[in-house]
């Protein structure tokens, strides 16, 4: 086959294009930190790293609700340790009201700081959390606690999705803390049992066996609400670790590799330069060149 100048200038003409355009691209790569602009620049490696974008914004959300999990478990523990502090109280009462050298005026005395601890028992219950009450479980805005008595709740508990298939739920609402039954008796209505008691002058010695059992499932409902937050926060690490990992792939399939990027236009560069250098020498030639 016959190698006519016009075929070397239309092949000169694209190596130079091919050249401009690796230029151009690597350009690209490098001002934007990013390997591709359009997805049909490679389909595969873009979808791949839609998908990594797709977990990374699960495990956000993932994250968020183990960050209201946690927060939840916290006050949660805060408030059930106050209310093993008030119970500390009502047992101290009732012992020294126990003290047969009290007469029915002292009784009726101490019923009254009995009865404060009560009204105490049901702010704690009715403790505001976010939009609703704490202890509400997923009925946010009924107070637990009205018009002196402790309401019917919602069976229905708060639950965190914290990934795949994996969930934590807040067992402990105002139904498993103080409607506990003692003798038939919930936390409330075993305090006023006391207060009544004491009020009628008696001895309320017979009710300490129930404050203590009151006083102990307080203390295990506590620890429930201690192994939910510890579930929460290896939850929390795990994601965090996740989210390094997806971010770490993400990057290898979107990012550019700014030293290899910069290495390979160096490299296209020089091999431009030796092009126009060659090319420049060969279409300097005329027909004459040919005919000697």
């Amino acid at each position: 086959m016959r190698v006519t100048q016009q075929m070397i200038s239309q092949q000169f003409i694209q190596s130079l294009h091919r050249s401009n355009k690796s230029m151009e691209t690597l350009h690209g790569q490098i001002s934007s930190g990013k390997k591709y602009e359009r997805i049909s620049d490679q389909p595969g490696e873009v979808l791949k790293g839609l998908s990594y974008r797709s977990s990374l914004s699960q495990i956000e959300q993932y994250q968020k609700n183990v960050e209201d999990g946690i927060s939840w478990s916290s006050a949660m523990d805060g408030e059930l340790g106050n209310v093993t502090n008030v119970l500390h109280r009502v047992r101290e009462l009732t012992l020294q009201a126990s003290n047969d050298t009290n007469n029915p005026s002292d009784r009726k005395n101490i019923a009254v700081e009995v009865r404060s601890l009560i009204d105490q028992v049901g702010k704690i219950a009715n403790t505001a959390y976010g939009s609703g009450y704490l202890f509400s479980g997923t009925d946010l805005n009924t107070q637990p606690y009205q018009n002196g008595a402790l309401q019917p709740s919602n069976p229905i508990v708060k639950e965190w999705n914290v990934g795949q298939g994996l969930s934590v739920k807040g067992n402990v609402h105002a139904a498993s803390v103080f409607g506990f039954s003692v003798d038939g008796k919930n936390l409330f209505e075993t305090i006023d049992a006391v207060a009544q008691t004491l009020e009628n002058g008696e001895n309320p010695e017979a009710l300490l066996n129930s404050i203590d059992q009151q006083l102990d499932h307080v203390i295990t409902e506590r620890t429930v609400v201690g192994i939910n937050q510890n579930m929460l926060e290896l939850a929390s690490n795990k994601l965090e670790q996740s989210e390094l990992l997806h971010k770490k792939m993400l990057s290898t399939v979107i990012d550019t590799d700014i030293t290899k990027a910069f290495t390979e236009l160096s490299a296209q560069e020089t091999l431009l330069q030796a092009s126009l250098s060659a090319g420049g020498k060969i279409l300097q030639q005329s027909l004459a060149d040919f005919l000697r």
